[in-house]
């Protein structure tokens, strides 16, 4: 077992790069919901939490009920009947709470128009912090925008810092 996972590492970790969080908080919780579609994002999601790609080295890590959730992360397109659903998974975390969509589906609905079914995406019924596109995206790519959020918040506190007058350099004088 030990040559496996010798092997694995060397063909899959060798170019990853550990990634450090700047964010507020260490991992970023994220519960999941699947709000209809393929499955193909949910496939992607599954890869990146048990795949070669250090999900919770990058500082995240996923939740089984929104009370522990920081972000809720949906994927699929949005049925009528998961509404009540995903609403109720939201009105459960607490605050501050974000969301991400992956995939086209959950962004705009993707190949699933409108119908008696199907609301479609989520973008034209709430604000969407994250958006990660693809049909599906690869776990690389939906690692690349959640780590994105970190460089947000880095870039965000900078600024307040400096509007603030804080310098982020300590001197002392004697």
């Amino acid at each position: 077992m030990g040559l496996i996972r010798a092997v694995f590492d060397a063909s899959f970790r060798q170019s990853t790069a550990r990634r450090k969080p700047a964010g507020p908080r260490w991992p970023l919780m994220l519960f999941h919901v699947d709000t209809g579609g393929c499955g193909g994002c949910g496939m992607e999601l599954e890869a990146l939490a048990t795949g070669p790609y250090d999900m919770q080295g990058a500082g995240f890590s996923f939740v089984s009920a929104p009370q522990g959730a920081d972000v809720l992360l949906i994927t699929g397109a949005l049925t009528y009947t998961m509404a009540p659903v995903l609403e109720a998974a939201w009105k459960a975390m607490p605050t501050p709470k974000g969301l991400i969509c992956v995939g086209n589906c959950a962004i705009d609905g993707g190949i699933f128009s409108e119908n008696y079914s199907l609301m479609g995406g989520v973008s034209r019924k709430v604000h969407i912090n994250l958006r990660i596109a693809g049909c599906p995206p690869t776990p690389k790519d939906i690692l690349d925008g959640l780590c994105s959020l970190f460089a947000q918040y880095s870039k965000a506190s900078s600024a307040a810092q400096a509007e603030a007058g804080v310098s982020s350099s300590s001197t002392t004088s004697s």
